[in-house]
């Protein structure tokens, strides 16, 4: 009995261990989850880079007038075009029979524009000769008013349906190159609707794309220069700003920047990175740590420092700091500090020298 008492015993030391250690294991994987924010160079020349795309600038989408069966859609994505290429048709059958009635209608009514007129030539004559009476010469003059007018809208109709036919195609607006096919042939589409996209095939054409986050965005000014580089083709442009977007998508606002030495290697839709030059080169530089970053305790004023070891952790770092003056972007950093390091924001009381931490709230 009492070795099986001690048997016991030792058992449930063995699975409290196992426990214990299981616990320790979940508590170290635990990775806290913590608001960042960066250290920032106000004052003086600063540079931001963010990504965009190439694109044309005279991006075209096509589409047709009226509605219908495509029937033909002989067109493919990087095919080159010349100005008047036909690109795609709908199914003529009902544009072609009503073009028909409307040509014979007009017919008709030419025919009976001539008679009239003929009638009335005559009937003109014999009043002048007093062998036709005021009635019967009003009476001609009035078919032949009819017979015009007949004969005009009958005119109309036929380039109306002239026009509904030439609406059943379409054909390249310039000399260009195909972007984007949205359809396919056999697909029934409504008035309006993009079928194509193309955009001219030409270098000076081309321009870049980006966003540019809220905070960043009153800085950039049209007309500022940019340096533009494109990895795919490992080479650098000098770029103007063209466009500053009003409204954003996404927290970022679309400025387009043209390029001033464009290459003939640039295609759409290519990488790219832009930088952009902010501030005074007359104000003096100063560093930039935001409010919320920095602590205090009886050993002075700190912050943690959020450096990365592996793929989406962080570890946290105290590192003191001598702060000055408040502004409205944070406190200007004295000492301590480099330009553009992580800082946590949040939690300050929770972290500890070496804990490990993931990011959110990310930002530029």
């Amino acid at each position: 009995m009492k070795m099986k008492n001690t048997y016991l015993t030792l058992l449930s030391l063995i699975l409290l261990y196992g426990c214990g250690d299981s616990s320790k294991e979940e508590k170290r994987e635990l990775i806290k989850p913590i608001k960042y924010g960066m250290v920032e160079s106000v004052g003086g020349l600063t540079t931001r880079t963010f990504s965009g795309i190439t694109q044309s600038g005279s991006e075209t989408n096509l589409s047709f007038r009226t509605g219908g069966l495509i029937t033909n859609l002989d067109v493919a994505v990087s095919q080159r075009l010349k100005k008047g290429q036909l690109l795609a048709q709908l199914d003529q059958t009902d544009a072609l029979l009503a073009l028909e009635q409307a040509q014979l209608d007009a017919a008709n009514a030419k025919v009976q524009l001539e008679t009239a007129s003929s009638g009335f030539e005559r009937i003109k004559q014999l009043y002048e000769t007093n062998n036709a009476s005021l009635s019967d010469y009003e009476r001609a003059k009035s078919t032949l008013s009819n017979a015009q007018s007949s004969y005009e809208i009958a005119l109309k109709r036929l380039e109306k349906q002239r026009s509904q036919l030439s609406y059943t195609t379409i054909t390249a607006p310039m000399s260009g190159i195909v972007s984007a096919v949205k359809v396919g042939t056999n697909e029934v589409i409504r008035s309006g609707q993009t079928i194509l996209v193309m955009s001219r095939e030409d270098a000076s054409d081309m321009e870049v794309q980006v966003g540019v986050p809220e905070k960043y965005i009153s800085q950039v000014k049209q007309g500022s220069p940019t340096k533009i580089r494109i990895p795919t083709l490992s080479s650098n442009f000098d770029g103007v700003i063209a466009e500053v977007g009003y409204s954003s998508s996404g927290g970022t606002y679309p400025v387009i920047t043209s390029l001033i030495n464009p290459s003939d290697e640039i295609r759409p839709g290519m990488p790219v990175e832009v930088t952009f030059t902010f501030g005074d080169e007359t104000q003096e530089t100063q560093l930039i740590v935001p409010v919320k970053a920095v602590s205090e305790d009886e050993s002075g004023q700190f912050v943690y420092l959020l450096d990365p070891v592996a793929e989406d952790v962080y570890e946290a770092k105290r590192a003191t700091v001598e702060i000055g003056s408040l502004t409205a972007g944070g406190f200007i950093v004295r000492s301590g500090l480099m330009q553009d390091q992580m800082v946590a924001v949040a939690g300050l009381r929770t972290l500890y020298d070496g804990m490990k931490v993931s990011l959110i709230n990310q930002q530029r």
